[in-house]
C-alpha cells in the first residue's frame, strides 16, 4: 500500500510541475481565444483592382465591390483593420458612419397646395410643354410607394436583400420623389411630372442609414446611366470613399443634388456632406415668404435655395393619402425638378452647363451675390427679367399696408429657434417683400461655436423629433469609429506626406492613421505642411504611426506651429547589450523650426509588437543618453504589444529583462577578474570556482532557479533520492 501511495504522489508532483510550467503560456493562449474581436463595418479603398471577394479572409463578413471605383466595405474584427491597412494595394481605410434624413419638425401655415411649385416656375414650364420627359432621375431614400395613384415610376433598386425598393417604411422617399414626379392634376403636383423616375433604397426600418448603402446606391445610379442623382440624407464628416464616386459621378456626366441639411442642434451648423462637396448643389430650405428657415444649415457651399417647409405630398397610408413634410430634403427635390426641366429645354448641354444656367437664373436673396445662407438665391425655371413686374415692384416699394401686419406678426413671433407663426395671405401676394423684412431680422448662426460638446442636450424641445434624438444619441455611441480614418501615405523626396483629403476625411478630436505597408518599409519620416500642423492643432487631431513592428501615438498639442518631421529611425550603430534586444532599436523623434524637441506637454504612447510578447514577459526600454544606460520604459501588453507612455522622444527598443540583466552582469565579470588576478594564483582559481558556482546557481543571498528547482523536484519524485514522508532514506 505505502508503495502505491508513493507512486501515486510522485505521479501528482509530477503533474503539478508539469502543470506549473505550462499554465502562464495556456492562460494567455485562453486569454486571446476569450477575447474574440468585436466586429465593425469599414470602407476600404485600394490605389488599383480590389482583391477578389473569395480570396479574403473568411473571417470577413458582409463584403460588397463597386463596380465603378476600387472600393469594398465588409464587415471585419477589429483587430484586423491594421493588417488591411498594411496591404500595399490598401491607400485609405474609413469606419462606415451614420447618414440622416434631412427632414424637419418645423412647421408653418401656407397659402395653397401647390405654393411651391409656383415660387420657382413649375406652372411656367409646362405652359411651354417642359415636363422633363426623358431624363432619368435616381431618388436615393426609404423607399416608395409605388401603388399611388399619383405617381409613376419607371424602375427601382434596393441595396438591401431582405426588402423591395417600392416597400416605404418611413414615408420619406416617396414624399421627396412626389415633389419631383407626382402628376400635374395630383393636389400635390411634382415639379417635372414627365421624368423617368427612379426609386434607389439606401434606407431601410431604421431611422438611419450607413455609408455603405449610400455608395451602393451610388454605384447604381451612375451603372444605370442616370441623368439626376436627388440626394435628401446626409453625414457631418467627410467621407473619402464618397467623394471618389461622387466625382465618377460627375465626370460621368451626372448631376449630384443634395441637402444642406438641418442643425439638430446647436454644436454644428455646417453643412452636411455630401452636399458641401464642391461636385454637389447644396440646397438649403425657404418659406413660403422666401426667408431661410432657421434650422437650414449655413456655408459658404449652399449654392441653391428652394422651399421646404410645410409641403404638401404623397403619402404612404394608401393609393390617394397625402402628408406634409418640412426640411432641407423637401427642398432638394425642387431643384431636382427644375434642373430635369432645363435639360429637356437644352438637351444639347452638359449637366455642368445646366447647373450654370440654373445659377444664374436664381432669384438672389439675401446678400448680393452668393452668400452661406440662400447660395446664388431661389431656384427657378425662368430668367429673372421675365419675372412678373409686380413682384419686383413689391420688393423695392416695400411691404404694402395689406401685408404691413404680416410682417409685423413675423418679427414679433419669431422664437430664439425662428420659428414663425404668421398667417399669410391666400392671394399670394408679399412673398418677396416679407422675406427683406425677416432677412434683416433673422442672423445667421454661423458664429455659433464650433467646439460645443457633442453630448449636450439640443437646443430644441418640442422642434425636434423623437426619431431624430435617437439618430443623435446613435451618433455620439458611434463617434470613436467615424472618427478614425486609416491611410496609406504617398513618398516624397524620401518622406511620407499626406494628401489634405486625408486629414479632411478625419472628424474633430479624431484620429489619423498613417499605415506603412512593407513596400513603404524603407521611409522612416513623416512631413507635414505648417497649413496641416494647424489643421491638426485646431481640430486636435491625434496622429497614430503605424508599422508591422510598432505604433506611435502623437496628441495634437504635441506639435508646435510650423513644418513638421516625424521620425522614427533604426538605429545601424549599436547600442550597449542591443544584440540581446527581441526588436529593431528605433529612434523617435520631432523636429520644427530646425529644433529637435525633446520633451511635450502630453504623454506619447509606443506599442513594440514581438513575438508572444506578454507569454515571454518583454519589456520596452528607453535609452538614457546621459547615463548611457537603458531604463524601464513599460510592462503593460495589449494587443500582442508591449506598450510603454512618456513626455519625451528616444530610441527604444524591446528586451527580455532577465536576458538584459545577465548580459550587465556577463558585461561587468571581466572586471573582476582582473581584479582577482593581481592575488595569488591558488586563490584566484577558487574565487574563478566560487564566480562559477555563483552563475550557474545565483548569489549565496539568492533562492535556486525556478528551472532548476523544478527538475531537482521531478527527479527526486520520479527517479529516486530521499522521500521526506517516513522520514527514512529509501531502501
Amino acid at each position: 500500500m505505502n508503495k502505491k501511495r508513493v507512486m501515486l504522489w510522485r505521479a501528482a508532483c509530477a503533474v503539478v510541475l508539469v502543470l506549473g510550467i505550462l499554465l502562464p503560456a495556456t492562460s494567455a493562449l485562453a486569454h486571446d481565444l476569450d477575447n474574440s474581436d468585436e466586429y465593425i463595418d469599414i470602407i476600404v479603398e485600394y490605389t488599383k483592382n480590389p482583391p477578389a471577394e473569395e480570396d479574403l479572409d473568411p473571417s470577413f463578413k458582409n463584403v460588397e465591390t463597386l463596380t465603378v471605383a476600387p472600393i469594398q466595405m465588409m464587415t471585419v474584427p477589429s483587430s484586423s483593420v491594421k493588417d488591411i491597412s498594411l496591404m500595399e494595394n490598401v491607400s485609405r481605410i474609413t469606419y462606415d458612419q451614420i447618414v440622416y434624413k434631412s427632414d424637419s419638425s418645423i412647421t408653418h401655415s401656407s397659402r395653397s397646395d401647390n405654393w411651391n411649385q409656383d415660387m420657382i416656375g413649375t406652372f411656367d414650364a409646362w405652359d411651354e410643354g417642359v415636363t422633363g420627359q426623358g431624363v432619368k432621375v435616381a431618388v436615393l431614400d426609404t423607399g416608395f410607394n409605388r401603388d399611388h395613384n399619383d405617381i409613376s415610376f419607371t424602375g427601382g433598386h434596393s441595396v438591401f436583400e431582405s426588402s423591395n425598393w417600392y416597400e416605404d417604411h418611413d414615408g420619406h422617399g416617396t414624399h421627396v420623389a412626389g415633389i419631383i414626379g407626382a402628376n400635374q392634376n395630383s393636389p400635390a403636383a411634382g415639379t417635372a411630372p414627365g421624368v423617368e423616375l427612379y426609386g434607389v433604397k439606401i434606407f431601410d426600418k431604421e431611422e438611419t442609414t450607413s455609408i455603405s448603402n449610400l455608395l451602393n446606391g451610388l454605384n447604381w445610379a451612375i451603372d444605370n446611366n442616370m441623368d439626376i442623382i436627388s440626394l435628401s440624407s446626409g453625414y457631418e464628416n467627410e467621407n473619402p470613399a464618397v467623394h471618389a464616386v461622387i466625382k465618377i459621378a460627375e465626370s460621368s456626366g451626372i448631376l449630384v443634388v443634395a441637402a444642406s441639411g438641418n442643425i439638430k442642434d446647436s454644436s454644428n451648423t455646417d453643412v452636411d456632406f455630401p452636399a458641401a462637396h464642391s461636385e454637389v448643389i447644396a440646397v438649403s430650405n425657404l418659406d413660403s415668404n422666401r426667408s431661410i428657415v432657421s434650422d437650414s444649415k449655413r456655408g459658404e457651399q449652399n449654392e441653391l435655395a428652394a422651399p421646404g417647409l410645410q409641403i404638401l405630398g404623397l403619402g404612404i397610408d394608401g393609393p390617394d393619402s397625402f402628408r406634409t413634410m418640412s426640411g432641407t430634403s423637401q427642398a432638394t427635390p425642387h431643384v431636382a425638378g427644375i434642373a430635369a426641366l432645363l435639360m429637356q429645354k437644352y438637351p444639347e448641354e452638359s449637366a455642368a452647363q445646366i447647373r450654370a444656367r440654373m445659377a444664374e437664373k436664381a432669384r438672389d436673396l439675401g446678400e448680393e451675390g452668393r452668400d452661406p445662407i440662400y447660395g446664388y438665391g431661389l431656384v427657378h425655371y425662368l430668367p429673372e427679367q421675365m419675372e412678373e413686374p409686380e413682384s419686383e415692384e413689391d420688393v423695392e416699394d416695400g411691404p404694402t399696408e395689406e401685408d404691413d401686419t404680416e410682417s409685423d406678426s413675423d418679427d414679433d413671433t419669431e422664437t430664439e429657434d425662428g420659428i414663425t407663426d404668421e398667417d399669410t395671405d391666400e392671394n399670394g401676394n408679399g412673398e418677396e417683400q416679407d422675406s427683406e423684412e425677416i432677412d434683416d431680422t433673422e442672423s445667421p448662426q454661423d458664429d455659433l461655436e464650433d467646439d460645443s460638446s457633442p453630448e449636450e442636450e439640443p437646443a430644441e424641445d418640442q422642434e425636434s423629433e423623437d426619431g431624430q434624438d435617437d439618430a443623435s444619441d446613435a451618433d455620439e455611441e458611434e463617434e470613436p469609429l467615424q472618427s478614425t480614418v486609416w491611410i496609406r501615405p504617398s513618398e516624397m523626396n524620401g518622406m511620407a506626406v499626406i494628401d489634405g483629403e486625408d486629414l479632411e476625411a478625419v472628424a474633430d478630436n479624431g484620429l489619423l492613421a498613417i499605415s506603412f505597408d512593407s513596400s513603404l518599409e524603407y521611409i522612416e519620416r513623416v512631413n507635414l505642411t505648417p497649413e496641416q500642423v494647424e489643421s491638426i492643432r485646431s481640430r486636435n487631431i491625434t496622429l497614430l504611426i503605424v508599422r508591422i513592428d510598432m505604433e506611435w501615438v502623437i496628441p495634437a498639442a504635441n506639435l508646435t506651429e510650423g513644418e513638421a518631421f516625424l521620425s522614427f529611425e533604426t538605429v545601424q550603430e549599436p547600442l550597449d547589450y542591443s544584440e540581446t534586444a527581441h526588436s529593431d532599436l528605433i529612434d523617435f523623434s520631432i523636429e520644427q523650426n530646425d529644433q529637435i524637441i525633446t520633451s511635450f506637454p502630453e504623454q506619447m504612447t509606443y506599442r513594440f509588437f514581438t513575438e508572444q510578447a506578454e507569454a515571454n514577459q518583454h519589456q520596452l526600454y528607453e535609452w538614457n543618453t546621459d547615463q548611457e544606460e537603458w531604463i524601464l520604459l513599460g510592462d503593460t501588453y495589449t494587443n500582442s504589444a508591449v506598450v510603454g507612455q512618456t513626455a519625451s522622444v528616444a530610441t527604444m527598443a524591446v528586451f527580455d529583462p532577465i536576458e538584459l540583466e545577465a548580459a550587465i552582469l556577463s558585461s561587468e565579470e571581466p572586471e573582476e577578474i582582473e581584479e582577482v588576478t593581481e592575488e595569488p594564483e591558488e586563490e584566484s582559481e577558487e574565487d574563478e570556482t566560487e564566480e562559477s558556482t555563483r552563475a550557474s546557481f545565483g548569489d549565496g543571498d539568492s533562492e535556486l532557479p525556478v528551472v532548476l528547482v523544478g527538475g531537482l523536484v521531478i527527479l527526486t519524485s520520479v527517479g529516486g533520492g530521499f522521500y521526506f514522508f517516513g522520514g527514512k532514506p529509501k531502501q
